[in-house]
């Protein structure tokens, strides 16, 4: 039952490709994947229309594929972003022992325009009431200890007071300095912007074996400038707010996002995932890169059949000679290759000069005449070397066979001088490609044999 339902589903497929396709050919665009002068040298003995038809509906075929998969993605990508914000407007805590987490959401302030905000929800802690009061109360004269000669952590332009001890209380305090560098392990200021600068230091609160590690965020403003812009004053409220909310109940699982900031109604929301737009984006590229590609294959295979034509023209010169020489006529040792040919090719496989040959036989076979028939065939093979050979065996039907034999073994020379040349080039265009490989190893054994002797003379 699957199976019958693949092949239906590979049907519709094919089938749809076909519509596309007969739209493209009704406006003239049949070309579009494959050039009919290539095609022509590639199909030879077959329906170059079908088979460029079939070409194209396998490439539509791929580029539907292609939209498909990326559409299913895009959506997979979509349902699977996790949801940060919860139902009741809460972020989730981290265990405890597996450290702060910070979320990155988006917060409009009295129905403003949404703005960027990393929210900073400190892990889940499990203690005591009683520790909880201690910490809770260190953490008061801390934060106010901290601003020194500062009015206040949201305008701090001189050094931080980073006390070692909560006096009146057993409680220690370690200190981390910010990643930004711009506030040292002693609380002096490394740099001094030029606008407003939101860091994080972080104090680890010691009360006998228990601790509690507390994220401090701080606004660092130039020295002349102590005051702050409507947006400053806005983005430090919201801090504020969500400091408090995640103080509030450090032993809940979740921390419930504040809805009032400076008196300003809040509004959050999670920032919009680029992703299936990312993933879109590059699935149209790759659809659209199927058809440049699928014409550069083609190119590519017109390149390689004219090689390979050039390859054999020495073979059929010397077989048409030695015909000739045994008093074959010219129709008859072409017919006597094309068949050879056939008979040997499900053994030495397609070869497009004897298919070319075998396409003019049948021309022959038809009543076509003789000579159009040469002209004909190198007029298809589009290489220089045959069509001298068409012409010379058109003219040898107008003046007769005393010069043919002559001309052919002078040809024959000829193309295998060429061939010799044709292999002579490759082999230097080999040698080339691979002299880059071989400098590669020759650094590397330079390398093996030098640096143990550097090292070895303590350099």
């Amino acid at each position: 039952m699957s199976h019958t339902g693949g092949e239906s589903h590979v049907k519709l497929l094919s089938k749809t490709a076909g519509k596309i396709y007969d739209r493209i050919e009704a406006h003239g665009h049949d070309d579009l994947f494959v050039r009919k002068e290539t095609a022509s040298h590639l199909y030879i003995n077959e329906d170059v229309k079908k088979s460029v038809r079939e070409k194209a509906c396998l490439l539509i075929e791929r580029i539907i594929l292609i939209v498909l998969l990326t559409g299913i993605i895009c959506g997979l990508v979509a349902i699977a972003g996790k949801k940060v914000i919860g139902e009741d407007n809460t972020l989730q805590r981290t265990g405890s022992g597996e450290g702060d987490k910070t979320y990155q959401l988006e917060v409009s302030v009295a129905d403003g325009e949404h703005e960027k905000v990393d929210i900073l929800v400190t892990e889940q802690e499990v203690r005591g009431d009683e520790i909880a009061l201690v910490f809770k109360n260190a953490e008061k004269s801390l934060l106010t200890l901290l601003c020194g000669d500062n009015p206040s952590l949201g305008e701090v332009s001189t050094s931080l007071d980073m006390i070692k001890k909560i006096e009146g209380s057993k409680v220690s305090v370690m200190w981390e300095a910010d990643e930004e560098g711009f506030i040292s392990e002693t609380g002096r200021l490394r740099i001094t912007p030029s606008e407003p600068v939101q860091v994080t230091i972080y104090a680890t609160l010691r009360y006998f074996e228990h601790s509690q590690k507390l994220p401090i965020r701080i606004t660092i403003v130039p020295p002349g400038k102590k005051e702050l812009s409507e947006y400053e004053k806005r983005v430090m409220a919201v801090d504020e707010a969500v400091r408090e909310a995640n103080e509030e109940n450090p032993g809940s699982n979740t921390v419930s996002l504040p809805v009032e900031a400076g008196g300003e109604r809040l509004s959050w929301r999670e920032p919009k995932d680029a992703r299936p737009l990312a993933i879109a984006l590059l699935g149209l590229l790759l659809a659209i890169m199927v058809i440049p590609r699928a014409r550069s294959s083609m190119k590519d295979a017109d390149k390689k059949r004219n090689e390979q034509m050039e390859r054999d023209y020495p073979e059929i010169i010397s077989k048409l000679i030695l015909l000739l020489t045994a008093g074959m006529t010219c129709s008859g040792a072409w017919k006597r290759i094309c068949n050879d040919y056939l008979a040997a090719k499900p053994r030495l496989g397609r070869k497009f000069a004897y298919e070319e040959m075998v396409f003019s036989m049948r021309e022959l076979e038809l009543g076509k005449s003789e000579s159009a028939v040469y002209e004909s065939f190198g007029n298809r093979a589009g290489i220089l070397c045959y069509k001298r050979l068409s012409a010379m065996l058109a003219r040898n039907l107008r003046r007769g066979s005393r010069e043919i034999l002559s001309m052919l073994d002078l040809e024959s020379r000829d193309a295998y001088a060429a061939r010799f040349e044709a292999v002579r080039k490759k082999g230097e265009e080999t040698s080339t490609k691979l002299l880059l490989p071989m400098m590669g190893m020759l650094v590397i054994v330079i390398a093996i044999i030098v640096v143990p002797a550097f090292m070895g003379m303590g350099i």
